[in-house]
C-alpha cells in the first residue's frame, strides 16, 4: 500500500489524463450513463457557472488568448531560459528541466481533462432524434422538395419589414453585439419541452478579429473551457443569427454539428425577432435545397425573392473574398494555405470525436429538418 501511495504521489499529475483517456474509451459503450450524469450533470455543473460569468463581459476572451498566447508562451520560454542560465551547475539545470516538464504535463492532464467533461463527452451521449423523439428514416423526394417550399416560403414572411443594404442582400436591425444577445429568445421556448437545453450562458461574443478569422472559412467556434460562443461578424448579416444559435447549442451541452444546426433551426424559427426566424428558415433551405436533384432544385430555387437571392450572392462573394484563387502571388498562396489548414484541422477534430464523415456532418441537419416536418403534418 505504502508503495502505491508513492508511485500515486509522483505520478499525480497523470491522474487527470488517465481519467479523460477513460471517459474517452468508455463513454461511446454506454450512451444512456453519458446522457443523464456527464451531460445533463457534470457538464452542467461545471460550464454553467463559467458560462455565467464569461457571459458578463462583452468581450471574447477566446480571442484574447489567442492574441495574448504567443507573447505569453514567449515570455515563459524567455524566463525558463533565464532561470537555467543563472544555475551553475548541471544537476541545478536538470532540476528546474524536470519542473518544468511537470508543470507542463500537469497542464496538458488537467485541459484533458477539462475538454472530456465540458465538451469531448456529449459526443457520447443519446443521438437528438432519440430525445427528441424524431423519426430520421429516409423520406422521399418529393417530400423534400415540400419542405423546401416550404422553408423558401416562412423565409419570405420572416423577412418582410427587415431593412436592406444597398445591394439588396438582409441588413440587421440592431447592431451586432444587440443582435447576439438575442439568440436565446427561441431557446427559452424549447427548454419547456426540452429542459436539458436549458444553460446560462446569455450572451454570444462577436469576434473583433472577424474579418481575419474569415479566411479560415470558420463561422463561430465555441470554446469549452470559458463556456463561451464566439460569433464572426464580418460574415453577411443573414448569417449571423443561425450562427449565433448553432454555437449557443454547444453550450447547452450538443456536441454534434448536425444536431446544433437543427437547434438552431428550431430555435431561430421559434424567436421573437424576425431576423432569426429569417436566418433560420434561409440556413434550412441551403441544406435541404442541397440534397434535391437538379430539376428540383430548381423548382424550390424559382420561389426565390430577389431578397434571399441578393443574401445567396452575398455569402458567395464572401466565401470567393476570403478564399485563394491560384494567382500564384505570395498573399494567395498564404490565404490558400491558411484556407486548406483551417479545414483539415476542423475535419480532423471532429473526426477523431468518433464522427466519421468529419466536417461534412453538417449537412446531415437534413434528416433531423424532414424528421420535423414530419412530426409537424402528423
Amino acid at each position: 500500500m505504502k508503495r502505491i501511495l508513492v508511485i500515486i504521489g509522483k505520478f499525480w499529475i497523470l491522474i487527470p489524463l488517465i481519467l479523460a483517456a477513460l471517459m474517452f474509451f468508455l463513454l461511446p459503450l454506454m450512451p444512456e450513463v453519458t446522457e443523464y450524469v456527464f451531460s445533463r450533470v457534470l457538464f452542467k455543473a461545471v460550464t454553467v457557472p463559467v458560462g455565467f460569468i464569461t457571459s458578463l463581459f462583452p468581450f471574447s476572451f477566446t480571442e484574447l488568448l489567442v492574441v495574448l498566447a504567443v507573447p505569453l508562451v514567449g515570455l515563459l520560454i524567455f524566463l525558463l531560459v533565464r532561470k537555467i542560465g543563472k544555475c551553475e551547475n548541471k544537476p541545478d539545470r536538470k532540476k528546474v528541466l524536470i519542473k518544468a516538464g511537470k508543470g507542463l504535463c500537469g497542464f496538458v492532464s488537467f485541459a484533458c481533462l477539462m475538454y472530456m467533461i465540458c465538451h469531448g463527452a456529449n459526443y457520447y451521449r443519446l443521438p437528438l432524434e432519440k430525445t427528441m423523439k424524431l423519426d430520421t428514416s429516409p423520406k422521399k423526394a418529393e417530400f423534400l422538395l415540400e419542405v423546401c417550399k416550404t422553408l423558401a416560403a416562412e423565409a419570405n414572411n420572416a423577412a418582410e419589414g427587415l431593412p436592406q443594404n444597398p445591394d439588396g442582400s438582409t441588413k440587421l436591425p440592431e447592431s451586432r453585439t444587440n443582435e447576439l444577445k438575442r439568440a436565446g429568445s427561441g431557446y427559452d421556448k424549447l427548454v419547456k419541452d426540452y429542459p436539458f437545453l436549458w444553460t446560462s450562458v446569455s450572451r454570444q461574443k462577436p469576434v473583433m478579429l472577424s474579418e481575419a478569422w474569415s479566411y479560415t472559412h470558420i463561422t463561430g467556434m465555441y470554446f469549452p473551457f470559458f463556456a463561451e460562443c464566439n460569433v464572426n461578424i464580418a460574415q453577411p448579416d443573414y448569417l449571423i443569427p443561425s450562427t449565433a444559435a448553432h454555437e449557443s447549442a454547444h453550450s447547452r451541452g450538443i456536441a454534434f454539428e448536425n444536431e446544433c444546426n437543427f437547434l438552431a433551426f428550431l430555435s431561430c424559427i421559434n424567436s421573437d425577432y424576425p431576423e432569426y426566424r429569417y436566418s433560420g428558415y434561409m440556413m434550412a433551405f441551403t441544406y435541404c435545397s442541397n440534397e434535391l436533384d437538379y430539376e428540383m432544385w430548381v423548382e424550390a430555387n424559382s420561389l426565390l425573392s430577389e431578397r434571399m437571392k441578393a443574401d445567396f450572392a452575398a455569402n458567395s462573394k464572401y466565401i470567393y473574398d476570403h478564399s485563394s484563387h491560384g494567382t500564384g502571388t505570395v498573399a494567395d498562396e498564404i490565404i490558400g494555405t491558411v484556407n486548406e489548414v483551417s479545414h483539415s484541422a476542423n475535419d480532423a477534430f471532429i473526426t477523431i470525436q468518433g464522427v466519421e464523415d468529419g466536417t461534412r456532418s453538417y449537412g446531415r441537419v437534413t434528416k433531423l429538418i424532414l424528421a420535423y416536418y414530419a412530426q409537424k403534418l402528423a
